[in-house]
């Protein structure tokens, strides 16, 4: 994934969370970034596999279970402290990857942050979230 894919997530993240998703060109974008963090290769007879460089399903089920918890009862402060989670993850990792993915929940953490409604703001960022680790685990995220 090029910078500039990753800056295209990253600016469209706060309208994602305000609007949530509009557009068949706003679920590629998520499709690309979920195979990009499970490093997906193409192997033979074209079944996909992750490479030395993908971030794990547990890794990322660090903060989906907080995710998942707050879709039921809705915390601000247990919110932001998904950034400093997902940061202790990316630096055990020590990877680029598991750091671009660090910095596009921490956009949509902020973002949540900043809105007028942040439960239904959380919602679309929950919603954001369950889309990256489904194309990971489709494109072979283990």
């Amino acid at each position: 994934m090029t910078d500039k894919e990753l800056n295209t997530i990253k600016r469209k993240i706060p309208e994602w969370i305000e609007k949530g998703f509009s557009s068949k060109e706003d679920i590629d974008l998520i499709e690309d970034f979920g195979k990009y963090i499970a490093d997906a290769k193409e192997g033979n007879k074209g079944k996909w596999f992750a490479g030395r460089n993908a971030i794990s399903t547990s890794q990322i089920r660090i903060a989906y279970g907080e995710v998942t918890r707050l879709k039921m009862q809705f915390d601000e402060t247990a919110m932001m402290l998904l950034r400093p989670k997902i940061a202790y993850a990316a630096a055990r990792d020590g990877g680029y990857i598991f750091n671009d993915f660090q910095k596009i929940i921490s956009t949509g953490v902020d973002a949540v942050s900043a809105s007028q409604n942040k439960k239904a703001a959380f919602i679309n960022l929950a919603n954001i979230f369950e889309a990256i680790l489904a194309y990971h685990k489709a494109y072979g995220g283990n």
